[in-house]
């Protein structure tokens, strides 16, 4: 993740009147207006003259900013600083869009660089004009997402939003924080089929500094926390002594304009218990939002032309024998934008009776830890790579003896896995890889064979395989870049291939 720089302003004002928001009921005069509008050009100018500054900027305004002419002008001007990969703002959508539009592209802002947030107000405008302003974004080939409060009352009007939006339009979910309830397991479920992040909403984000130290919440006169919650302060972003208001403390320990990717300082604490909401948990290096990355803060997903996923412990928990529904509807929402493949040590049969919920979703995937390469959508490919099995005979002689039992794994007759699978207690059970060398040595099992250890298999296949191998044969097939895959695994045979893409998960998809 990139460093996310947040502004809010001293604006405080706004065109619209919902009766749960205290900034409709204030219209900005223009003493307020000028003020803010100075505040905006310093913060626009001070980003720029920062050559070592870099990431995104997102406004947050307390009110809305994009009906002003002048936040166009400063998010053209930050546009084009190629420091910065991308620039924002939280929306109601209501601004004049061609006009705005226009502004931007005269100032010489980059649209390409342009992301925008999206809120539906229900009490102010009608689905249908609200996306009437979708279709423009779109048009100018905008990059956006839209979304709503949870309310239950207006689940009708979100739906039909749903329904209206184009399918790639990612619609977000708001917890009502006014609900002064607990959603029923009916409204839970629909909100979960408009938003398959809505458990993100629901779930308790204990609050920890140290994922968001690289992040920076800069308001009107410089000063930056981490987030809109926490209310430690970093600095001032205008002032090099720290410089701050009466009464704040500082945490002198953490430099205002720490470089991103810095190791945090000892003192990374947050005072706050938990990270109550999206602009705040957003910062944290979630697994939920690793197709958010780099810049988690815009909502806006970024899907990889394909995913991959090791089985065992990530989409079939440990002890369970098939896919729960919760991980199934993930992986079908996906499936829209994403093609599915497998990553597994399993062979194909056991892999299909494990995810036959899902297996009509699934494009292919490297079975039998690598030594089965298999796609049937688009391109079909069905390859092994054959082992050496001189010494199986041998090793089926010791099957009473040693403990296990032996298994082969086929096609056409061509062995490319084999199992041995051990009575309970005779290996243990974290074998290292010298135990694993001199296993083999007493088997008989020659090094032009690779050794997985997963409790309690001894799984076999030939050397120059593994869940990287399969995996960068299959894109190579389908022509897939290093940059456009994704891969989530949570176990050592994993890692090789985490450790190769860069959109990679050590978690399961379904603690999300």
């Amino acid at each position: 993740m990139k460093r996310q720089w947040y502004y809010r302003g001293s604006l405080k004002s706004c065109n619209y009147a919902c009766s749960y928001c205290p900034f409709s009921k204030k219209k900005g005069s223009p003493r307020e207006l000028e003020k803010d509008r100075a505040a905006w050009f310093r913060f626009v100018k001070h980003m720029n003259a920062e050559e070592h500054l870099g990431g995104a900027i997102q406004v947050v305004p307390y009110g809305e900013a994009l009906i002003h002419s002048y936040y166009w002008e400063g998010l053209a001007a930050l546009s084009k600083n190629p420091k910065l990969d991308a620039v924002g703002a939280q929306t109601n959508l209501s601004f004049p869009a061609e006009q705005m539009l226009s502004l931007f592209q005269e100032k010489g802002g980059e649209l390409d660089k342009l992301r925008l947030w999206g809120t539906f107000h229900p009490e102010m405008t009608t689905v249908d004009q609200f996306v009437s302003q979708c279709e423009l974004l779109t048009r100018w080939h905008i990059s956006y997402c839209v979304g709503a409060v949870g309310n239950p009352a207006n689940e009708k009007d979100i739906l039909h939003l749903r329904a209206a939006l184009p399918p790639a339009v990612y619609l977000w979910i708001n917890k009502m924080d006014g609900l002064k309830r607990q959603y029923t397991p009916a409204e839970r479920n629909a909100f979960l089929e408009i938003d398959p992040y809505f458990e993100m909403e629901l779930a308790h984000h204990v609050a920890d500094g140290t994922p968001c130290h690289d992040n920076r919440f800069v308001e009107a006169d410089g000063t930056m926390g981490r987030c809109n919650l926490c209310p430690s302060i970093l600095g001032n972003l205008y002032h090099q002594d720290h410089e701050i208001k009466p009464g704040q403390v500082l945490h002198t320990n953490e430099p205002s304009l720490q470089k991103p990717g810095h190791a945090p300082h000892k003192n990374t604490s947050c005072t706050r218990k938990e990270c109550s909401c999206y602009l705040a948990y957003c910062n944290r290096k979630e697994d939920a939002l690793l197709f958010f990355q780099p810049y988690p803060a815009f909502r806006i997903p970024s899907y990889p032309k394909a995913t991959f996923f090791d089985v065992d412990g990530t989409l079939i928990p440990q002890g369970q024998t098939s896919i729960p529904e919760k991980t199934a509807n993930k992986l079908r929402h996906l499936a829209r934008h994403s093609a599915i493949y497998l990553a597994t040590s399993r062979p194909y049969e056991t892999a299909k009776r494990g995810l036959g919920t899902v297996w009509d979703i699934i494009s292919g995937g490297t079975f039998g830890n690598g030594g089965r390469r298999m796609i049937w959508n688009d391109v079909y490919l069905d390859e092994i790579t054959e082992m050496d099995t001189e010494w199986l005979a041998k090793v089926k002689c010791l099957q009473k003896t040693a403990g296990f039992r032996v298994h082969t794994y086929k096609k056409e007759g061509q062995i490319y896995k084999v199992t041995l699978t051990y009575r309970k207690g005779r290996i243990p059970k974290n074998a290292t890889a010298t135990f694993l060398q001199n296993l083999a040595l007493d088997l008989g099992i020659p090094e032009s064979c690779l050794l997985l250890w997963e409790e309690p298999c001894l799984q076999i296949t030939a050397k120059d395989t593994g869940k990287l191998h399969g995996v960068l044969r299959i894109c190579e097939a389908m022509g897939y870049r290093r940059e456009e895959v994704a891969v989530f695994g949570n176990g050592e045979n994993d890692a090789p291939m985490l450790d190769y893409f860069p959109r990679a998960s050590h978690h399961s998809i379904r603690r999300k």
